[in-house]
């Protein structure tokens, strides 16, 4: 049995003894050479696969055609030329201020320069680039290859004035590169995210963004096939070892990190970090989440906490989910879509709109657990405790012990977390306990007179909503019959529950709530309160 290459981002090291698996993404670099335009960029979540794709484009280019014996490309009729290939990494480079990126980036040149026996002494990043890259080409065109090249901007989203200027380097020194496309014979860049003001995208020879494009989806990551092609024999072994059917693991790694949806064609991939590890661990954890939480989500969450509600299930244009024109005012869900949180789950061909959820049970619970902790500062494990009671007393309608439950949970929250506030911030806790209680819940959910504040469909019932801060929750339900929110699910053959909920800033939990129980041609069946008995 061949080992897992976790971590290895070497090309050369997965191939050359035949050791490791390899899952070939070969033929996605033939078809990106012979597509006619050279200059490529594209954005994935980090720990997909990004690095290990760039040094297969660098092996190639160098010509090194026996290393890829076996693979798609090694049969084609690529010529195999040797180009000289200029390969970046911004992750290397300390950015922690302008200074600092320069410094690092011009040192990263001269490094360089002096492999190739190419001396930069120049006044400017942009003249040595020009000098590099002109004397690179007097042995054939080049090709360069950037990887995470907006980590200098990514790494202090919390720090507007240092991203800016940071992007601005960034976007001089882009300018010098396409200005010097006569000498390049392949460009591609690689992000986690997509920043357009960085001159990667605008004016001539701009990169050809394939991001979103169907025909790439499956470029990084693992498809359904070839996880099932690659991997069987570990899946195997793990399926012995547990006396469990292979279906069974297949399913389990399904649930926890498949998903991720990257164009309007229906295919999704594997995480390839957190499928390896769990591969090698056999056990399911939250891997590739672990191993940076998005500490620009929490900050966001903290400044405005409804802003936390409608992040699943939103709806967003192409445009507005692939571009991010702003440093200091960013679009979060494109900014979490962006960077692997949340994924497409839908596509409207008329809209040229997509929608969005979490990917998997790995982002989505270690996602609620994050807010729980940093947000709401709760223990998740007391709310996951009770999650299976709470959800068994809302299937009941047993209202006055769930949301004793609920109460108990907003009993542990920190006064301090209270001081400033508003109504937003109770509906956004209140949303968090029911999904980290497993309890799927919709938001922000559009009628033709209003939107639904939250709603769950349960097996025997739809439960909605209507949330309010220091006021009565007969003025909730007002609000929802007025709306005629119930009339939304009236064709779903099920009864509804509409639930005003009325919190109190005074003793900082619910203070009461009042219930109103339909059949689903709307007929009142019976209505519960806090008082009831």
């Amino acid at each position: 049995m061949k080992k897992l290459p976790i971590g290895i981002q070497s090309i050369e090291k997965i191939l050359k003894e035949g050791e490791y698996i390899y899952v070939d993404k070969t033929g996605f670099v033939k078809k990106l050479i012979d597509e006619g335009t050279p200059h490529y960029f594209m954005s994935r979540p980090r720990r997909f696969g990004k690095s290990l794709f760039l040094n297969t484009l660098e092996e190639v280019f160098k010509g090194n055609k026996e290393l890829f014996k076996g693979c798609q490309i090694y049969g084609s009729d690529y010529d195999w030329q040797e180009h000289p290939v200029l390969h970046l990494d911004f992750v290397r480079i300390r950015s922690s201020t302008n200074e600092a990126f320069a410094a690092g980036l011009g040192a990263i040149l001269e490094k360089i320069g002096n492999f190739h026996g190419i001396l930069l002494k120049g006044p400017s990043l942009q003249f040595n680039l020009e000098v590099l890259i002109e004397e690179l080409a007097k042995k054939n065109r080049v090709v360069v290859l950037v990887d995470e090249y907006d980590s200098p901007i990514i790494n202090h989203l919390k720090m507007p004035e240092i991203a800016e200027q940071n992007r601005d380097l960034l976007k001089a020194f882009f300018g010098t590169l396409k200005s010097l496309d006569r000498y390049l014979k392949f460009t591609f860049v690689t992000g986690v995210s997509k920043f357009s003001q960085v001159s990667l995208f605008s004016g001539p020879n701009n990169l050809k963004d394939i991001t979103m494009d169907p025909r790439y989806a499956g470029m990084m990551g693992y498809t359904e096939e070839e996880l099932k092609i690659a991997f069987t024999e570990h899946v195997e072994a793990i399926s012995q070892k547990r006396a469990r059917e292979k279906e069974k693991i297949f399913e389990e790694i399904r649930t926890w990190y498949n998903g991720y949806r990257f164009s309007e064609k229906e295919l999704s991939v594997y995480n390839p970090y957190s499928t390896l590890l769990f591969l090698d661990a056999e056990k399911a954890k939250s891997y590739w989440y672990r191993t940076g939480t998005p500490s620009f989500l929490l900050d966001e969450a903290k400044k405005h906490p409804q802003s936390v509600i409608p992040l699943s299930n939103s709806s967003q244009t192409e445009n507005a989910l692939s571009d991010i024109s702003r440093v200091d005012r960013i679009n979060l869900s494109a900014l979490m879509y962006q960077t692997g949180y949340l994924t497409i789950s839908g596509y409207n061909p008329e809209e040229n709109s997509y929608d969005l959820d979490f990917p998997n049970r790995e982002v989505k619970e270690a996602f609620f657990h994050s807010l729980l902790q940093e947000f709401a500062e709760v223990d998740p494990l007391e709310v996951t405790r009770a999650s299976k009671a709470m959800r068994e007393d809302l299937e009941n309608f047993d209202l006055k012990t769930f949301f004793e439950k609920i109460n108990s949970h907003f009993a542990k929250m920190p006064y301090h977390i209270f001081q400033t506030a508003k109504e937003g911030f109770y509906q956004a806790v209140f949303f968090t306990f029911l999904e980290t209680s497993g309890i799927k819940t919709l938001s922000e959910i559009a009628t033709n007179i209003g939107r639904i504040d939250l709603m769950t469909e349960l097996p025997k019932v739809i439960c909605i909503f209507e949330l309010k801060l220091d006021k009565t929750p007969e003025i909730a339900l007002s609000q929802a019959a007025t709306r005629r929110y119930k009339e939304r699910f009236a064709q779903n053959d099920q009864d509804t529950l509409v639930i005003g909920v009325n919190f109190s800033s005074k003793s900082r939990n619910i203070e009461n709530w009042k219930a109103s129980f339909y059949t689903p041609a709307g007929v009142l069946i019976r209505e519960l309160t806090s008082s009831s008995p």
